[in-house]
């Protein structure tokens, strides 16, 4: 019975490793994902993302500006879109947003500069007839630009696609 074990183990081993060799080189050429390393930059956008999903939650134009620098224009979009939904008469619970990759680009006393690959991953439109699920979205690179506020609270000043 131990004979049949290891040879078992030993033959699925074998075909993984024939496996992982022949895989084609476009799957085995992308470059890795980064993993959140730097807590503190972690942390920031942690909450940030946290106020945000809280102000779509609540459908306040409001808490959401606040998460803005004044006058950005990704602020500005993003309240066009929040708009859009409470218009409709929905909200948008249950915002979560997975982080794939992060990288600290600049950082200052009052100014971080963050590269960031995220999705949202859970999310769903709430009304009257009830609640929809919304579907998963695909990851995005963008380059994050956050300002300290006098009052401590960082806001995101600028947002740039990486394509």
């Amino acid at each position: 019975m131990l004979a049949v074990l290891l040879a078992l183990v030993g033959a699925g081993l074998v075909l993984a490793v024939a496996r992982a060799g022949a895989r084609p080189a476009a799957l085995s050429a992308r470059p890795p994902v980064a993993v959140p390393t730097d807590l503190p930059a972690a942390e920031v956008l942690r909450s940030w993302d946290a106020q945000r999903a809280a102000a779509y939650a609540s459908g306040s134009m409001r808490m959401l500006r606040d998460l803005y620098v004044t006058g950005s224009g990704a602020g500005r979009s993003d309240v066009r879109v929040l708009r859009a939904w409470t218009t409709r008469g929905l909200r948008v619970e249950g915002m979560r947003t997975q982080v794939l990759g992060l990288q600290v680009l600049a950082r200052g006393d009052d100014r971080l500069v963050l590269r960031v690959t995220d999705r949202l991953v859970a999310a769903e439109a709430v009304g009257g007839a009830g609640a929809t699920p919304l579907p998963r979205d695909r990851a995005d690179t963008r380059v994050l630009t956050m300002r300290r506020g006098s009052d401590g609270a960082w806001r995101v000043a600028a947002v740039r696609p990486v394509r």
